[in-house]
């Protein structure tokens, strides 16, 4: 579905590129994550897709045609990234405007439904340029999923939703993924959100790229100050069926184990406890060990 060849972008020739080298390939039906810090260069990513700037290097694929070698290549994305409407219309007038002028008028059945799903159904005749910045994200929202697009492109759309906005969205990206072929590429500083919807993660960091490969089972890490006796080793091991491992000063059990207080309790006389924490690949993991 998406094809991203060795794609660099550079403003000035003598400064280095904003993104450098990049290579991403998404299959019909993925919902990817992209995550980063700001100023990591997903929206520049983002806006290459979407052909509002041009690649210094590189090639970008939809469906094997590469975007800038014709026009009309994207009539069958949706895209997110800066909120676009006009503040006159009301919302409504917003989406019909939008299927109007894109030939896409066969979709005005979904007008109702995708102004439900972003919360905007009863905003009747209030124009735009009254909405708080929520509604106009949210309407923006409306506008990439009306036409029920074959790849969407999405910056950040959790902004401005409440949680149960955030989770109708989620189901719904989910259900029209499986349902309608959607590909999916995600931006979003929401990393829960994005843990709950996406099938994989690329990490860009200071303009490259890298999968994240989360997966890795979790364990609870028990750590104490002294070395942990050989004999001790044993009694735990007999004693606690969820420790998975003993080394060095450190216990390490199955993350749905429910035997961490008993066995810092049976510690506790001869060893003095030091930590405890969850280790195991997340999304945040990337962020607090600044991996982004």
């Amino acid at each position: 579905m998406l094809e991203i060849k060795n794609i660099s972008k550079s403003y000035n020739k003598h400064e280095s590129p904003i993104i450098h080298d990049i290579n991403l390939e998404i299959k019909t039906g993925e919902i990817v994550g992209l995550i980063g810090s700001n100023g990591a260069g997903k929206t520049t990513l983002m806006k290459l897709i979407a052909k509002t700037k041009k690649p210094t290097e590189g090639q970008i694929y939809i469906d094997n045609i590469e975007i800038f070698s014709k026009d009309n290549v994207l009539n069958d994305v949706g895209i997110m990234i800066d909120m676009v409407f006009f503040p006159h219309l009301s919302a409504r007038e917003n989406v019909e405007f939008y299927l109007k002028v894109n030939n896409l008028e066969s979709y005005n059945h979904n007008i109702d439904k995708v102004l439900k799903l972003v919360g905007l159904e009863n905003t009747k005749n209030k124009k735009a340029s009254n909405f708080s910045f929520g509604m106009k994200q949210r309407l923006s929202l409306a506008i990439c999923l009306v036409s029920e697009p074959k790849l969407a492109i999405m910056d950040e759309p959790f902004v401005g939703l409440d949680p149960n906005g955030v989770n109708t969205l989620i189901k719904s990206l989910k259900e029209w993924a499986i349902k309608k072929g959607m590909t999916v590429l995600i931006s979003s500083h929401q990393l829960n959100e994005l843990e709950e919807i996406c099938n994989r993660f690329t990490i860009l960091k200071h303009g490259t790229l890298k999968e994240a490969n989360l997966g890795q089972e979790k364990y609870l890490k028990i750590s104490v100050k002294e070395k942990i006796l050989e004999e001790d080793e044993k009694q735990l091991t007999l004693k606690f069926k969820t420790i998975q491992n003993i080394s060095e000063a450190s216990i390490y059990l199955n993350s749905e184990s429910k035997e961490m207080s008993d066995i810092i309790n049976y510690m506790l006389p001869k060893y003095s406890l030091d930590s405890t924490e969850t280790i195991g690949d997340n999304l945040y993991d990337y962020f607090n060990e600044g991996d982004c």
